[in-house]
């Protein structure tokens, strides 16, 4: 069983090996992530531990991924920010409990499941009853304890119970195209090319992760000072800057390995994860931008974009869509048509559940203090991020947000990457498009019917 104690014990082991720049600093971070996989394993997901999980996971993911580049581990890099950065939304967010893989495994797994949460209980009883036989209580349950992990360990499937997902597992996600994470830790900042065939390819990036804040509020400004004026120029000089600071040198080395005109995947994290990295471009004559040389996706983690895969159905099946809320799309698709007083949570709860395709057009409330509560207005009430990851769907595909701000997540951490359109893809959708800041209605109903136009085309 894990304590608080241990946590902090754990957490001070990577504040010093960092400061010390120690040869246990890996260990450090593997053994607090451990140890913090453990303990949430066995917290109840109730809304009050919200904060408590957040300050747990705090920047961790983002600094041990730095840690293991600059320790030349790029894989093991990938292993503990995946299993840091799904901790909160995992425990949190309650989308999965580690125990739910266990429990569909089948009757056996149904009772290791409760053998282990019976024994986790156990040991909390144990830890707040002192006594002369409290430690040798807590010693012999843990034992018990790891003897039910050990056998759940054992099923199909299950072998990486509490455990980070290897790197052969991650790197699936790079089965269609190359996916790029770009972290921003108060360490250094970094690229890494997940290829399918080949090991990662890191990227060191000359910028701080001050700088990264700085283009962000250049950014924030932009979007402010569009709603008055005409901001083409500025906004040029800024996706400039952005291709040098940060996409060039990552776009140098995808032409020695992808060919032009195929797809890649963004996967930012921290402030990156607010930067319009698809839209970079050094706007020069000769020089093409990226938007000419690749097709850019984004995914909030490797385990989403793989887990999305799953739902996919093949082309010729995937006729008759239904969309949730139309725009302008008459006469484009076949759809459920829901608006004013229909558009109420519980009927679209239910049209999410059962439909493939869903098309909001509505605005979008983002919350950056309480990003969980970020939601779109329906008419009845806001449908808020933690109803959505909540729903049950069948067969989740494709889902067009028009509304704004639909990317944008916690204002104090923004590596959470918490926000309406990764909560649709954690909830199983495999593509979704999203907005980064206001969006006007003329435009985005221009955007959606072109849009929709080129797909039955």
């Amino acid at each position: 069983m894990v304590s608080s104690a241990d946590l902090s014990a754990a957490r001070t082991w990577i504040h010093v090996a960092e400061d010390f720049n120690h040869s246990t600093t890996l260990l450090a971070y593997e053994a607090y992530l451990r140890l913090l996989t453990h303990h949430l394993a066995t917290l109840p997901p109730l809304p009050q531990h919200r904060t408590v999980v957040k300050g747990l996971t705090s920047s961790l993911a983002v600094d041990a991924f730095s840690a293991c580049l600059r320790n030349h581990s790029p894989t093991k890099a990938l292993e503990l920010l995946e299993q840091g950065r799904g901790l909160f939304w995992s425990q949190l967010a309650r989308l999965r409990s580690p125990l739910d893989d266990v429990i569909a495994s089948g009757s056996t797994g149904k009772m290791l499941a409760d053998e282990f949460t019976q024994r986790t209980f156990a040991i909390r009883t144990a830890l707040d009853s002192p006594g002369p036989d409290q430690h040798d209580r807590v010693c012999r349950l843990n034992v018990e304890l790891q003897g039910v992990v050990t056998r759940i360990r054992e099923l199909p499937g299950l072998s990486h119970f509490l455990l980070p997902s290897p790197f052969s597992d991650l790197q699936q996600a790079a089965c269609e195209g190359p996916v790029i994470v770009v972290n921003a830790s108060k360490y250094g900042c970094d690229a890494l090319v997940v290829l399918v065939d080949r090991n990662p390819h890191h990227i060191p990036l000359s910028i701080t992760k001050e700088g990264v804040r700085e283009l962000l509020s250049k950014l924030n400004k932009l979007t402010v000072d569009a709603k008055s004026m005409d901001v083409t120029r500025e906004l040029g000089i800024f996706m400039r800057e952005l291709w040098h600071e940060v996409v060039s040198p990552i776009v140098n080395y995808l032409k020695t390995v992808h060919p032009f005109q195929s797809r890649i995947w963004w996967c930012p994290t921290a402030e990156f994860s607010l930067l319009p990295l698809h839209a970079a471009a050094p706007y020069r004559d000769g020089q093409r931008n990226l938007a000419n040389l690749y097709i850019s996706s984004y995914t909030p983690t490797l385990t989403a974009l793989i887990r999305a895969r799953r739902h996919a159905l093949p082309h010729s099946a995937s006729k008759g869509k239904h969309f949730v809320v139309k725009q302008r799309i008459d006469g484009l698709a076949t759809f459920t048509h829901i608006e004013s007083q229909e558009s109420c949570i519980a009927r679209v709860t239910e049209e999410l559940r059962k439909n493939e395709w869903v098309h909001f057009a509505c605005h979008g409330i983002p919350n950056r203090k309480q990003p969980f509560e970020s939601a779109f207005a329906l008419h009845d009430g806001r449908f808020t991020i933690e109803q959505i990851i909540r729903c049950e769907l069948q067969n989740p595909q494709f889902a067009y947000l028009s509304a704004c701000h639909t990317t944008v997540g916690d204002e104090e951490s923004p590596d959470e990457v918490i926000h309406l359109a990764s909560a649709m893809q954690f909830a199983g959708f495999r593509s979704v498009i999203g907005t980064m800041w206001a969006v006007d209605d003329a435009q985005t109903s221009e955007i959606a019917s072109t849009f929709y136009e080129q797909y039955e085309g």
